[in-house]
């Protein structure tokens, strides 16, 4: 035993790749028996992984190959159960993208999916264990290790999962503003359906190509964040930052769902970093980036005029700083900032001012709404309840904080007191006013996603291991929370991604969840307005009865299963799919694509998810004739996911009429 114990580290390697072989071995002759036997591809490859994980476990915990024989068994075993769990979700993401994107054969996806997987648990061990014990990876460095691997990890989850679920239906709504292109819309400015626009021509009408200008914005995020933090502290932490962008769930969802978000939230870090080489080193072009960030972000979402507005106080409440209203590089910016943003301008000159209006006074005349507890709610949410109380740690533990602030830069006291100063009111001004209007209005949850941006160094500085004066217990607490917490986030993460993939065993569908299932549903919507089209001799236009997401969601599914059937068809989805509000409803940019009097006299088919929704006499009021409602159930990997309901009606007509229909317009029939 002795002489086993005294194996090189060369010999501990060899076992560990021998251990790695006979573990892919064993994980495709599994999944290959359960695939056979069952339907389920998640239980399938997760039975199989889990089964191989454990003999790999077993083995590796046995002689020279335990990395962890002095961990007592219980922290031992759950370290090797969390890393299976999340080596697991990720082989998930690369499976479903094989499979359902690709269009790869299961064998052979199973089969890269499973080398993949084996590499990177056994890659984990050796990293974690054998490294800092032989010397190849210095203790100090292990932290930085830590959270660079994680943050890869959280980059790769979301490249895997990009193209795998369904699109929620506002990525839907955005895929169909792509589809009617134009320097402006009612709802949000042009930059969401330039960037899809610019994705879905390179990749096709495909999920992931509508996600992939979020997950390429993150890295904009990351990289002025990354440099802001290196230039206030030092690389080790700026790693922090960036495993901080990689996984807190405001960053992590913004960098993997296509919306305005995305965008806005690289120009406000762009405008933070160029903001902050202005106030701290005195940079004069900084402003030309600022400009160029601030115009940038307007054509992207208006909320970043709060920004805007937070920067020009700070100058007028910061008396170093007024001296930049006598010189010209402000107004320089602000003339950038304006030709930037005055595509946007045009449009609504041109539409009477409807986006301005509908932001505006659209949104203060809704009714009244304390949400101030959902606004809170919205917070810890995006946040982590540990990333609240480290919001709440940086503003009340100022000494500790400003005393390890001066042991990283060499800078005057006062200017690291204007740079915290600096950071907490960038975050704090915008969030003051979205929590303000909550007071009076209906809270959304992505409302301060951008807005905590500038606090990311300061929360990066709480988990470093150096402190120069004892913390505050509330920071010491945040500081020892923070890596489970994570942890705990990118298991969400995989598991969520994952069942909204590949389904999870044992675990249903909610029904009628955004647009899940929605690839079959299209594909079957597809061709029964084809059919109907031919027993007619009329083209169909296709009507989602809600404001949005039922239109949004049968355009984009509609055109996809069009293109990968590869069958010719004179269909145009995103131009022959309106909305509810031809039947006395909102809908939104609908109204401007599909004006009430171009759609006299024709067939439509209504599409609900609610029967009754279909009798209504705002419907039978506005036609001449309405056939029988049938129903369509829709389900994902084999389990049920929603019911929805159409009927064809004919004869349209803009204004109610006197008589509705009456009688057999009412009769159903299910499919």
């Amino acid at each position: 035993m002795q002489s086993i114990s005294s194996l090189s580290f060369l010999s501990g390697r060899a076992q560990l790749i021998a251990i790695g072989v006979l573990t892919f071995t064993l994980d495709t002759a599994i999944f290959r028996f359960l695939s056979a036997q069952a339907d389920s591809l998640a239980y399938a490859h997760m039975t199989s992984f889990m089964v191989a994980a454990l003999f790999g476990c077993l083995l590796s915990l046995v002689g020279p190959l335990n990395p962890m024989a002095k961990t007592p068994r219980l922290p031992r075993f759950l370290a090797w159960f969390v890393i299976a769990l999340l080596i697991l979700f990720l082989r998930g993401g690369l499976l479903a993208s094989l499979v359902q994107v690709a269009s790869v054969p299961i064998v052979t996806a199973q089969l890269v999916s499973a080398f993949f997987s084996v590499f990177a648990f056994f890659g984990l061990i050796y990293v974690f264990s054998y490294a800092p014990r032989t010397g190849c990876l210095a203790p100090e460095k292990n932290l930085d290790t830590i959270f660079l691997l994680l943050t890869a990890y959280a980059i790769l989850l979301r490249l895997f999962y990009l193209g795998a679920p369904e699109l929620l239906f506002e990525e839907a709504y955005y895929w169909n503003y792509a589809q009617h292109l134009d320097i402006g819309y009612l709802d949000h400015p042009l930059m969401v359906a330039w960037i899809i626009k610019a994705m879905i021509s390179l990749l096709g009408n495909t999920e992931f190509a509508v996600r992939l200008g979020a997950f390429m914005c993150w890295f904009v995020t990351a990289y002025f964040i990354f440099k802001l933090t290196l230039e206030l502290f030092n690389r080790s932490i700026a790693y922090r930052a960036l495993a901080i962008m990689a996984m807190l769930p405001v960053y992590f969802s913004f960098g993997f769902f296509m919306s305005p978000d995305a965008p806005v939230t690289a120009c406000w870090a762009m405008a933070v970093y160029f903001f902050y080489q202005i106030i701290g080193n005195e940079k004069k072009r900084a402003w030309l980036g600022l400009g160029v960030a601030i115009g940038l972000g307007l054509i992207s979402k208006y909320t970043i005029s709060l920004l805007g507005l937070a920067m020009v106080l700070f100058l007028l409440i910061n008396r170093s700083s007024r001296k930049w209203f006598t010189r010209p590089e402000p107004y320089i910016a602000v003339v950038i900032a304006l030709l930037l943003f005055s595509p946007v301008v045009i449009w609504n000159f041109d539409h009477h001012w409807a986006s301005f209006t509908f932001q505006s006074q659209g949104r203060l005349a809704s009714k009244f709404s304390f949400s101030l507890p959902r606004f809170i709610g919205n917070v810890i949410v995006f946040l982590t309840p540990i990333g609240v109380l480290s919001v709440f740690a940086i503003v009340l533990s100022r000494k500790p904080l400003l005393a390890n602030m001066a042991s990283f830069t060499q800078a005057p006291t006062e200017r690291i007191k204007c740079n915290y100063f600096l950071l907490i009111w960038l975050t704090l001004f915008p969030v003051s006013v979205f929590a303000t209007i909550s007071l009076f209005r209906a809270s959304k949850l992505n409302w301060t996603g951008p807005s905590w941006l500038a606090l990311v160094p300061l929360m990066a500085l709480l988990l470093t291991q150096k402190s120069v004066v004892a913390p505050t217990r509330l920071l010491a607490w945040c500081r020892r929370a923070w890596v489970p917490t994570l942890v705990v986030c990118l298991l969400f993460y995989g598991a969520s991604l994952h069942w909204l993939s590949l389904g999870l065993p044992g675990v249903g569908y909610p029904k009628n969840m955004h647009l899940i299932g929605w690839r079959t549903f299209g594909g079957e919507m597809e061709k029964l307005v084809t059919q109907l089209e031919q027993e007619i001799g009329n083209d169909i236009l296709v009507v989602g009865m809600d404001r949005n997401k039922i239109a949004s969601g049968l355009a984009f599914y509609r055109t996809q299963s069009i293109e990968s059937s590869n069958q010719k068809t004179a269909h145009v989805p995103a131009f022959q799919t309106a909305s509810e509000h031809l039947f006395a409803s909102v809908g939104l940019m609908y109204e401007f694509w599909f004006p009430l009097a171009q759609q006299h006299g024709k067939t439509m088919l209504l599409v609900s998810n609610d029967r009754d929704h279909l009798r209504t006499g705002r419907v039978l009021e506005r036609v001449k004739t309405a056939g029988e409602i049938h129903e369509m159930i829709i389900s994902k990997n084999g389990q049920p996911s929603g019911h929805y309901y159409y009927r064809l009606v004919k004869g349209y007509q803009e204004k109610s009429t006197a008589n509705p229909l009456t009688g057999s317009a009412d009769s159903d029939s299910s499919d």
